[in-house]
């Protein structure tokens, strides 16, 4: 019998912790998928002079967004201008751009425009093709 309760103590126990985790992650969710690109970014409200550049739409504790990052800033980014906009500190831009899901990212054209996106994993094929298209997309102004 005492075997028993102390079995069933410890899966009492065994509950409360996993519903503990439960809740602590989905608490630290920021946001709710609605698949959703902006069609243009404002470069300088980002950081970043006139592109073609990459804009990541990040969250300091989401591991996707520092995937997204390096695929960025390394050789996949061909080198172009990089602009990280964290959720944390430019709050501001998200809501504007009613982004609700981070990673985010976006490669714009010298104008801002939007060439192509990914919500979540970024696709290495599809960024060589929007990285050429940006590159090759004159700016409006000229």
């Amino acid at each position: 019998m005492e075997r028993l309760v102390i079995a069933a103590v410890l899966v009492g126990i065994a509950v409360v912790v996993a519903l503990a985790l439960e809740r602590r992650r989905t608490a630290s969710a920021t946001m709710v998928s609605r698949s959703q690109l902006p069609a243009a970014v404002d470069l300088a409200a980002v950081g970043l002079d006139a592109g073609p550049a990459i804009v990541v739409f990040s969250e300091q504790t989401c591991r996707t967004c520092a995937s997204a990052l390096g695929v960025a800033r390394g050789p996949a980014g061909a080198g172009l201008p990089v602009a990280e906009v964290p959720f944390g500190t430019r709050r501001d831009i998200h809501r504007e751009l009613a982004i609700d899901t981070v990673p985010t990212t976006v490669v714009v054209c010298a104008d801002g425009n939007v060439v192509d996106g990914w919500i979540g994993r970024v696709d290495l094929a599809e960024l060589a093709l929007a990285l050429a298209e940006a590159l090759g997309r004159p700016s409006e102004g000229g």
